[in-house]
């Protein structure tokens, strides 16, 4: 009962070790000192039941006080507790095997076992120092994108104020004036509100023409936010092959299926790797998208028909199969691209 009682808790121990949650380098100091002072004791009860064999809990106890920040506190504290002792106790009780045939087997296994206790701590710390490394980066990277995306809701918000906020300003004076104008001078109200009109017109072309530069991002941009959303799921993109440059009418058609396409391999698929191709062929592209999902095909929903029927328009084409994953083609002629910004529904991809 003694036995099976310590080596539960100890276990509990282990494994509640190594899947807490990151912490800090307090944090994993203090679970470091913790797990080697556990695993001590558990190594001492163990060690009246089950005797020598008891010490390889030691092995884990070095490993888990060295994944912590202080290296020179755990090589102390394995060098202090587990090694001096171990050695001490070997030479301590040398008269009894001494001239023994097993005697330098066991001082053999001793010194080994000595090695490996400070080997393991400090090959421990070197894998939280990796971590910790990782965890730092990813901290980075976050704030990066945190700062970059405040700097862009900036640009835009500067832009728009800059674009709209004089034009705006000129509009809501000539339609005072026209207003002012209707009873005595209709013929000139009248060609105010036809410049407003004008102006109007100019100021919706150019919102348009500043809101396709911020989506004209091109095939390339959203490939890197696909990568980014798919790692963020934990699937794998795979391309199999370069890409070759597209032109650029077809930029944006290929951006939207690869865009719709992804998003659904992330929502519905179940996959681990996503296979990208990107083919140039005569006389037009052709886009595959392979998962290793279920491969269960759903019934065509409104979007993937919605953008079949565009292709279809364009003279291009889509098709969707199943079976060992889910796999999309959309093939893109050069000519007959006549819509070059499409915009569809979520493609209903499984």
């Amino acid at each position: 009962m003694l036995f099976w009682g310590t080596l539960g808790v100890f276990v509990t121990l282990y494994v509640a070790y190594y899947w807490r949650e990151d912490g800090g380098e307090r944090r994993d100091t203090q679970w470091a000192l913790a797990a080697f002072w556990g695993t001590l004791t558990a190594a001492i009860v163990l060690g009246g039941v089950v005797g020598a064999s008891a010490t390889g809990l030691l092995i884990y106890g070095a490993f888990m006080v060295g994944y912590q920040p202080r290296l020179r506190l755990a090589l102390g504290l394995v060098l202090g507790v587990y090694v001096l002792p171990l050695l001490g106790a070997v030479l301590w009780t040398r008269e009894q095997w001494s001239g023994q045939e097993w005697g330098p087997g066991v001082v053999l296994g001793v010194t080994t076992l000595c090695a490996y206790l400070l080997f393991g701590a400090y090959s421990a710390h070197q894998e939280w120092r990796g971590r910790w490394a990782m965890r730092q980066l990813r901290a980075a990277q976050a704030e990066k994108e945190r700062v970059a995306a405040d700097a862009e809701r900036e640009r835009i918000a500067r832009d728009l104020h800059d674009l709209l906020g004089h034009t705006l300003s000129v509009i809501v004076l000539k339609s005072e004036l026209a207003a002012r104008l209707t009873d005595q001078a209709p013929d000139r109200a009248a060609a105010e509100i036809r410049e407003v009109e004008r102006i109007s017109r100019e100021a919706l072309g150019e919102v348009r023409a500043a809101v396709q530069g911020y989506r004209g991002s091109g095939f390339s941009a959203e490939l890197a936010r696909a990568k980014v959303a798919l790692d963020t799921a934990g699937i794998r993109l795979n391309i199999t092959a370069p890409l070759p440059e597209l032109p650029e009418p077809l930029q944006s058609t290929l951006a939207m299926v690869l865009r719709e396409a992804v998003t659904n391999v992330v929502r519905h698929s179940g996959a681990t790797e996503l296979r990208l191709t990107l083919e140039s062929g005569s006389g037009g592209y052709r886009l595959m998208l392979h998962d290793d999902g279920s491969g269960e095909l759903a019934p065509d929903g409104t979007g993937l028909s919605s953008m079949r029927e565009r292709l279809r328009a364009m003279g291009g084409s889509l098709e969707r199969t199943g079976g060992s994953g889910t796999r999309l083609v959309a093939w893109v002629p050069l000519e007959g691209h006549g819509e070059p910004g499409l915009d569809s529904g979520g493609v209903a991809y499984p």
